[in-house]
């Protein structure tokens, strides 16, 4: 519902695919660690930054059919009236070797919060580009994302 000059909304990531698990070809699956860094003009000064898995790591795989995880991970809750700003980055954990990061992903919404609401995937059709959307920034070059933001 409305708060003030904003509406409170929830943002959720439903999803992540790795389509390059960044191991050698020996090794099936990646262990993965995400981390998400929301803001607003709305909330100056305020970053919501959250960590998925919030200790540890998530084995995944690059192969077809067994690629992709639901997590469901919640990094934003809040009211906003006009601006947000989500941003991903994800890491493949080595032992041996420095972490390899897979590409940053970035989504700014601006305009009426109510054109927001929805989900935002791989090959999703936005008709306009009137609340900021890029082409398709949840197809990456090495991972895929699913976010979805409703009402609070």
């Amino acid at each position: 519902m409305s708060e003030g000059n904003g509406q409170r909304i929830k943002v959720t990531v439903q999803w992540v695919q790795i389509l390059d698990n960044l191991e050698p070809a020996f090794k099936e699956k990646g262990e993965f660690v995400f981390r998400s860094v929301v803001t607003s003009d709305n909330l100056p000064g305020e970053k919501h930054e959250s960590r998925y898995p919030a200790t540890g790591h998530i084995s995944i795989s690059d192969q077809p059919v067994v690629n992709r995880e639901i997590i469901k991970w919640s990094i934003f809750e809040g009211t906003v009236s006009d601006h947000l700003v989500i941003e991903l980055f994800g890491e493949e954990l080595d032992t041996l070797t420095a972490n390899d990061h897979l590409d940053n992903y970035r989504r700014e919404f601006s305009g009426p919060v109510a054109g927001w609401i929805g989900t935002y995937g791989p090959g999703e059709d936005f008709k306009s580009d009137d609340h900021g959307h890029d082409d398709d920034p949840e197809m990456m070059s090495n991972w895929r994302v699913n976010i979805y933001i409703d009402p609070a």
